[in-house]
C-alpha cells in the first residue's frame, strides 16, 4: 500500500495555481499539472479524484476567508462603518492569497465558483444592510429604495475587480486604492441614506 505524501500533494496544488493562474479553471489540463508537478497523470488522481476536486481544495480556503472577513465582528466606528478594519482584513487575505484570489475573481468559469461575484455582492449588500438598518430606523429614518444596498455592494466587488486585475501584487498601491474608494463608498454611509 503506498501512502499519500504531503510534499506531493503541495507540488501538485502550486503546479495546479500555475496552470490556472495561466489557462482559466476550464482550459487548464490534468496532464500538465501532472507534468509539472514531477508526477504521473494516473498519480495525481491518487490524490485529487478529478480537476474540481484539485480546484476547491484550493479555492475553498480563500473563499472562508473572504466570507469571514465579510461577516467578522468589528469594532463599531463612529460613522458605524468600520472602514480601516475591513481594508487591513482584505489586504491580508490578498496578501496571502494573491494568486488563488485572482483566480477566483477572474479564471473560475466552469467552477463551483464561477457565480462568485454574484454570490461576493450578495454577502457584501447583506453586511451593509444589516448594519445600516438597525441605526436608521433607531433614528426614524427610512431607506426609500433598498436596492440602494445592492448597487453598493456591487460598486464595491467591482472596483475590488478593477483594482486587483490593474494592479496584481503591488500591494502598497492595492491598499491605497481600496482605501480611498471603501472610504468614497461607504464613510457616512448611513448620514447620506
Amino acid at each position: 500500500m503506498q501512502y499519500l505524501k504531503d510534499e506531493i500533494k503541495d507540488a501538485i496544488k502550486q503546479a495546479a495555481l500555475t496552470e490556472f493562474m495561466e489557462k482559466s479553471y476550464q482550459d487548464a489540463s490534468m496532464r500538465v499539472i501532472a507534468k509539472s508537478a514531477g508526477i504521473t497523470v494516473g498519480n495525481i488522481y491518487r490524490y485529487f479524484t478529478n480537476k474540481d476536486a484539485l480546484f476547491n481544495d484550493i479555492m475553498q480556503p480563500v473563499w472562508q476567508n473572504v466570507t469571514k472577513a465579510i461577516f467578522d465582528n468589528y469594532n463599531q466606528t463612529l460613522d458605524l462603518f468600520p472602514i480601516t478594519e475591513i481594508i487591513t482584513a482584505i489586504m491580508e487575505i490578498y496578501k496571502r492569497y494573491d494568486r488563488e484570489l485572482y483566480i477566483l475573481l477572474f479564471k473560475s468559469k466552469g467552477s463551483q465558483f464561477d457565480n462568485v461575484r454574484n454570490e461576493l455582492i450578495l454577502l457584501i449588500e447583506e453586511r451593509i444592510r444589516n448594519e445600516m438598518l438597525p441605526v436608521l430606523a433607531q433614528e426614524n429614518r427610512i431607506v426609500e429604495d433598498e436596492f440602494i444596498f445592492h448597487i453598493l455592494a456591487n460598486a464595491i466587488v467591482e472596483g475590488l475587480y478593477l483594482i486587483i486585475r490593474e494592479c496584481g501584487n503591488d500591494f502598497p498601491r492595492v491598499e491605497k486604492l481600496i482605501g480611498t474608494m471603501m472610504t468614497t463608498l461607504v464613510k457616512d454611509l448611513y448620514q447620506r441614506l
